[in-house]
């Protein structure tokens, strides 16, 4: 009837924690507005805890959210998950939750058994890779034996990269109901002076081993060394952060090597630097990469798994350097220190990227998806 047709269809999303400061939570608030526009689906937003007030990113206001625990403590994926699971039954036959989508396929090991002969549909949304590397060997196992539970009982999954769904089809044997849908980019804010680029560099991003702060390091003092006119910005906060105060004070660096902390207001950065570097070990689809790509900034990356090589393209808009190859790294990122006019020339063709990842594009395959289940 005419009625039914008019009940919107209940997608909750679901989430470790939606106030945390990181891409992924950044990147859900997003799809979250994007499909809120749509006015045609009930959207909510489920989070484990919320160890902040106040989330890092704006909630829209009309955006119900609950979180399942009432306390602020993480906790950790393992034991101290069974008594969530009667919990989050509860809620998804209490909201009549037709599709719930986990932010993180780890949630799927809460999600599966709580939704048991409930029409609830799960999408589990990878965030990360198959072959992301973990610090710790334990959690890495853990991991994965998540990914092969994902593969085995969600009804549906999604990648961030086409590399990545293949190796859930090739590697956990999952053939049908799964998509590669790409993060879409933020939308930025062009600041009054974006003409002015500086001679300086950034990097942003946790500070973490798995974002390579380690080899941040040595390359540093290498470039700052040699070119005492530019400086090399790093936005972000993590506990690798002593190494690079290290930097600072063994090479007198103060004034170049410039430590923001967290900022809000990246972008801004971005578009008044020349060069964006990364040196991380692992990503999904690193949002860094696609900021500097939006706001005009020619790349250097390693070529790791799943990412940089689905955004870059090499010798066009950025450099793709050999895993942990630093020498490499310092060649390319010296060779657009030098030359000017191909960081002009990379930084014009950055516009494809934009296209590829644009944000209504994504939405709308979102939206088909949503449709379809």
């Amino acid at each position: 009837t005419e009625m039914e047709r008019k009940v919107k269809k209940k997608i909750c999303f679901f989430s470790g924690d939606i106030t945390r400061s990181g891409g992924t939570e950044r990147v859900t608030l997003l799809i979250i507005q994007k499909l809120k526009a749509l006015e045609k689906y009930d959207i909510s937003i489920l989070s484990i805890v919320e160890q902040k007030e106040k989330s890092f990113f704006e909630i829209p206001d009309e955006i119900k959210k609950t979180k399942l625990d009432s306390g602020k403590k993480w906790i950790a994926p393992g034991p101290e998950y069974l008594p969530l699971v009667p919990r989050l039954r509860h809620f998804l036959k209490n909201n009549k939750i037709d599709i719930l989508i986990d932010v993180d396929v780890v949630l799927d090991l809460l999600s599966v058994p709580a939704s048991t002969g409930l029409k609830t549909k799960i999408i589990a949304w990878e965030h990360f890779n198959y072959h992301y590397i973990w610090p710790s060997k334990m959690y890495q196992k853990f991991r994965h034996a998540a990914q092969w539970f994902s593969a085995r009982n969600a009804d549906f999954i999604i990648t961030l990269t086409r590399q990545d769904q293949k190796n859930y089809e090739n590697k956990l044997g999952r053939r049908n109901a799964i998509q590669t849908i790409h993060n879409p980019m933020m939308p930025v804010k062009q600041s009054e002076n974006a003409l002015t680029r500086e001679k300086s560099i950034i990097t942003a991003g946790r500070l973490t081993w798995v974002k390579g702060i380690d080899l941040l390091e040595k390359l540093l003092p290498m470039i700052l060394k040699k070119y005492p006119d530019w400086k090399w910005y790093v936005l972000g906060e993590g506990e690798e952060r002593p190494r690079l105060e290290a930097v600072q004070k063994k090479y007198q660096l103060e004034n170049q090597l410039i430590l923001t902390g967290n900022v809000s207001n990246v972008s801004e950065y971005m578009q008044q630097a020349s060069i964006y570097v990364m040196t991380s070990r692992s990503e999904g689809l690193p949002m860094v990469l696609l900021e500097a790509a939006q706001n005009g900034l020619p790349m250097v990356s390693f070529d790791i798994q799943t990412g940089p090589s689905e955004i870059i393209e090499d010798g066009k808009n950025g450099f793709l350097i050999p895993p942990f190859s630093i020498d490499r790294m310092r060649e390319k990122v010296e060779y657009l220190i030098m030359n000017e006019e191909v960081r002009d020339a990379f930084s014009k063709n950055t516009s494809s990227i934009q296209k590829r990842f644009d944000a209504d594009v994504i939405t709308a395959r979102w939206e088909r998806l949503l449709d379809r289940l």
